[in-house]
């Protein structure tokens, strides 16, 4: 009995089945032409119908809606039913060919039998062609040239002999090699037009999900470049629309292409890959980009065209930050690559920063080998193919790395895809055989846990090969990769990293182990401060730097654990409390110094749009990055810094440079975020107006801890503040979210919270939003509520200092900007802690009246402020009432 595993033995069957044109549904299969029919599959006739429809479309090229099933035959008795008949026009009323389907296996009458079938219908029809098909053989008839009664010499070969597209050969406008008909490059706007067009097409307004329409536009990207490789001379190219040409024969040349795009390119796409979109849909598509060379187009210009276009495809998605062109050639462009070096993204994504360090040294190579073209190819393709290296976890983001790098002109294949970084087996040779690189670079993932023995993170590879891990059930993703980062650079390499900020300033244990174990192993070249918004567009509220970082060279790291052991430090204690001493005196040693910066301007704007201001380096048209004068940007001032000698002083006010051992004493916990050193810096280079002295907090000021268990009064109301980052205390509203209905001491039983009594004149701030400006006094109507211990509470107890005063310079500029230094943590929940506090110094007049004198005027701006907005509340109220009263007596 037949079944569906005999048409799907049929190669183009089934490929007829994957592309939609038949399906199966129950026992019938249907055919999806110009009318949808099903009929019983297990008809051995059925079987032959299907193969020889399948080849008219696949090889024949015919349009399935130009096709029909069972056609009725007219002046036929009794009534009689063509197979099948192909029409030659949309409306399908000129019959082109009839095909009449037999069994295989029917004797020689039956196969007369047939032909006298074919001929009737085909001379109802009135079409030009009839074919009689047994699926073993077949024979075709050339019905509208010969006598209706001819049978021998109106033979014309068999079903391979059909005419494609009715015999109309397609014109074709875009010819290979030709100066005046061929593809063009195009600039960055028409290109990225174009791009985004053909994703939007395949995505359809949300028919197909994100990923999945990004997946099919990649394969057709494949397959233009394919045909902008592979066409010969003089030939028209594969990857266009034809005049007269049907979607169908459009879609199976470009399934054709796509084939043999992925043979040669299997890192990208198995061989068993398919194109999973309609034919009209492809034309669509094709019909887009044809006209698009990207293999002539600059590489710059690809890369802006790109850059937006990936951002907003990944933002959130993959769960992953996409890094947007102008840090990223920032990042390459501080390494300073060059041709000889082995760069690696360990956690590469799109490959955003492999493209940087390929075309800053391209760059290099067009300069250095100007006017031999030969050289210059040669020296990029082996740059290309022997220095640039790349880890994706994440299958679908490594095979979009390998098509960008593609696109811009980079053969490469060395991205090891459906492989964490973390493991230790590798298919790629370079990584299998455990070679190092000259550079890392990249922005690794962080906010996530990876736990012990987690096959999918470390593979092969386990903790006890990681100094942060060892010993640990967990750590942050950002930790073991930094490590990890290390591990892979040869001795006096170096990277480039994105981090966290909690990476620089976190107090934790594991966060200050990771910064000794990184002093232990290399030193800390610089640190640059990106705003809050630099990963926003990608859906990340998180605060970041960029990380620079050189390893210790074999003498420099023989020499640096000789001075650690001579000062008492004993090499299995170097990352432990134990070890902090040894650790700062053998950094010491070292006469190291750090270039930080702070940078608000980033090559592009809050919403991620392209901007011209940028702080971080300077580029303009027809010079690279490496030619152009970079005074006055953050490169500008490093570069400047390495060439400079011990007496170097930063001409930007957002950049200092510090002696390595000061910033690694600066603070307890060896903080190296670029804020919190920079603000000291500035700090301590300034002097002081006559009759003005400074106190740290912790001198004007004690913490009040004061205690309270609502629950014990059950019945009684208690006043819970909230603070506001406009410094003023409000009542916390009950029944909103998850307060409870009411503030009675009931409804604290069991409370996960300690609460703390606040006392008028107290100083309360959030340890939380502190930098967002939430620091207030209590008023009286304040006396006795109460705070949780996230709410730190201060009572003054040095009496020369105002208190009003002092709450308002808490709140100026200056202050908020310390308050945003001392900050720890890297989310939108940044915490200060209790130490660093008490520890920003103040600045006042010695005077309490010249204390009174400053602080009057805006004392007296908020008293005006107040009345007034309470006469705006009472106006506003007194209207509504006259409204309402109005309102009323118009019902009435």
């Amino acid at each position: 009995m037949i079944t569906t595993l005999d048409y799907e033995e049929n190669h183009l069957v089934a490929e007829a089945l994957r592309r939609g044109y038949f399906s199966f549904k129950g026992d019938k299969i249907y055919y999806h032409l110009r009318v949808t029919k099903g009929y019983m599959l297990s008809d051995p006739e059925e079987l032959v119908r299907a193969k020889v429809i399948a080849h008219l479309i696949l090889v024949k090229a015919y349009a399935p809606s130009c096709m029909k099933t069972e056609v009725k035959v007219p002046r036929r008795t009794p009534n009689d039913w063509a197979d099948v008949v192909i029409y030659e026009d949309k409306e399908c009323k000129i019959p082109f060919l009839v095909v009449e389907a037999k069994r295989e296996g029917i004797s020689a009458r039956e196969k007369d039998q047939g032909i006298e079938q074919l001929f009737g219908n085909a001379n109802s029809l009135r079409s030009k062609w009839g074919l009689l098909d047994s699926g073993d053989g077949s024979v075709l008839f050339d019905v509208l040239n010969y006598p209706p009664e001819e049978r021998e010499q109106n033979r014309k070969g068999t079903r391979d002999s059909v005419p494609e597209r009715f015999g109309r050969a397609p014109r074709y406008g875009l010819i290979a090699g030709d100066a005046n008909a061929d593809i063009k490059p195009v600039g960055a706007k028409v290109l990225e037009a174009k791009v985004r067009r053909a994703h939007s097409l395949i995505w359809a307004g949300g028919k197909r999900d994100p990923l999945t329409a990004f997946r099919e536009w990649s394969k057709l990207i494949l397959t233009k470049i394919e045909d902008e490789k592979s066409a010969k001379t003089g030939e028209p190219r594969q990857f266009q629309v034809g005049t007269n040409e049907d979607d169908v024969e459009i879609a199976n040349r470009v399934h054709a292409l796509f084939g043999e795009a992925c043979a040669k390119n299997p890192d990208i796409f198995s061989g068993d890959e398919e194109i999973n979109l309609p034919d009209d849909k492809i034309t669509q598509v094709v019909s887009v980009l044809q006209d698009v060379s990207f293999m002539e187009t600059d590489l710059d210009a690809i890369g802006r065209a790109f850059e937006f276009f990936f951002g907003s495809v990944f933002r959130g998605e993959l769960g992953q930050y996409f890094t947007m062109r102008p840090l990223a050639r920032f990042a390459v462009a501080m390494l300073n690559p060059t041709r000889n070096q082995k760069v690696i993204d360990i956690t590469c994504g799109s490959g955003g920063f492999l493209l940087e360090a390929i075309l800053q040294v391209w760059q290099k190579i067009d300069r250095d080998y100007a006017g031999r073209p030969l050289l210059v190819a040669q020296n990029k393709l082996e740059y290309s193919q022997n220095c640039v290296f790349g880890v994706e976890i994440h299958p679908t983001l490594a095979q979009i790395c390998r098509i960008n790098l593609l696109i811009h002109h980079d053969g490469n294949s060395n991205i090891e895809g459906d492989r964490s970084c973390l493991d230790s087996t590798f298919s790629n040779p370079v990584l299998a055989r455990g070679e190092q690189f000259d550079l890392v670079v990249g922005n690794p993932p962080f906010g996530d846990k990876v736990k012990k023995g987690d096959k999918d993170q470390l593979g092969s590879n386990s903790f006890d090969n990681f100094e942060v891990a060892r010993g640990c059930s967990e750590i942050a993703s950002e930790h073991i990769i930094i490590e990890r980062a290390v591990q892979m650079l040869v001795p006096g390499g170096r990277f480039a990293l994105v981090v966290p900020d909690g990476v620089l300033n976190n107090q934790a244990d594991s966060c200050v182990k990771l910064r000794r174990y990184l002093a232990s192993v290399g030193v800390v070249e610089a640190v640059v401060s990106l705003p809050d918004f630099a990963f926003r567009t990608s859906g990340a509220q998180n605060t970041t730097s960029i990380l620079f970082f050189r390893k210790f060279t074999q003498a420099e790291a023989d020499s640096f654990m000789a001075a650690y052991q001579e000062l008492g430090g004993a090499k299995e204690e170097i990352l432990l409390d134990t070890g902090a001493s040894a650790l700062a005196g053998a950094i010491s040693s070292l006469g190291h110094r750090v270039f930080f910066a702070e940078v608000d301007n980033i090559g592009y704007t809050t919403t991620g749009k392209l901007g011209s201001r940028n702080d971080l380096y300077c580029e303009s048209d027809g010079l690279s990055i490496d030619e152009q004068d970079q005074a006055g940007t953050i490169l500008g001032e490093y570069r400047a810094f390495l060439e400079g000698d011990a007496s170097y002083v930063p001409e930007m006010q957002n950049c200092v440079v510090l002696a390595y051992e000061d910033v690694w004493r600066s603070h307890g916990s060896s903080r190296m975020d670029a804020k919190y050193h920079i603000f000291k810096a500035q700090e301590g280079m300034r002097s002081l107006a006559p009759g003005w002295v400074k106190k740290p907090l912790g001198q004007l000021m004690v913490r009040r801890e004061e205690r309270i268990h609502p629950e014990e009064h059950p019945d009684e109301y208690v006043t819970v503040i909230s603070l506001g980052q406009d410094g003023k205390m409000r009542p916390r509203e009950a029944g909103k979210g998850n307060n409870p209905p009411e503030w009675l001491g009931m409804y604290f039983e069991n409370s996960s919270s300690s609460w703390y009594v606040v006392h008028a004149h107290d100083i309360v701030y959030s340890s939380i939003d502190l930098w967002k400006g939430c620091i207030g006094v209590a008023c009286e109507s304040f006396d006795g509520a109460i705070v949780t211990k996230e709410y730190p509470v201060y009572r003054l107890v040095d009496e020369e200092i105002d208190l009003e005063f002092l709450a308002a310079l808490l709140r100026s500029d200056y202050y908020q900007r310390a308050f945003r230094a001392i900050t720890t943590g890297h989310s939108n929940r940044r915490r200060t802690q209790q130490a660093d506090f008490e520890s920003v110094e103040i600045a006042y007049p010695v005077s309490k009246q010249e204390q009174k004198r400053l602080v009057a005027q805006l004392v007296s701006s908020k008293e005006s402020l107040a009345k007034a907005s309470a006469s705006v509340r009472d106006a506003e109220e007194d209207f509504n009432e006259m409204i309402n009263a109005g309102i009323k007596k118009g019902d009435a």
